[in-house]
């Protein structure tokens, strides 16, 4: 999980670092590090109920949400409203966090199609 999230992260950030956001990407990469390395730990553990489950994924979610809505809030200088700094968050952060975790599911399908043909 740790190197799938990883992999797919770091696709994902040279998209924002080639379309010349540098300073995002550079604010993404440590989300993304302490992002999947709360994922791996969660699942690490063994079973999750799905309670814990929904917690371990809604979790970098919201961390997502804040960290987008004070980029929105410093945008603005403070000047708009806090609803659409927050409405801002949402939308980035589920327009970032939802391709990239499905781009770490296509890498672990992946990893683990491979690992099963070296067999």
């Amino acid at each position: 999980m740790l190197v799938a999230n990883l992999v797919s992260g770091a696709l994902w950030l040279l998209l924002v670092a080639a379309l010349g956001a540098w300073v995002l990407a550079l604010m993404g990469a440590a989300y993304v590090v302490v992002a999947s390395v709360f994922l791996a730990a969660a699942y690490g553990r063994g079973s999750l109920t799905w309670r814990q489950e929904a917690l371990a994924w809604a979790t970098p979610w919201l961390a997502a949400v804040v960290l987008w809505t004070w980029v929105a809030t410093s945008l603005e200088g403070g000047d708009s409203s806090w609803a659409l700094n927050l409405s801002f968050g949402v939308v980035v952060a589920s327009g970032c966090y939802l391709p990239w975790q499905l781009l770490a599911l296509a890498a672990r399908q992946l990893m683990g199609w491979t690992a099963r043909m070296r067999r």
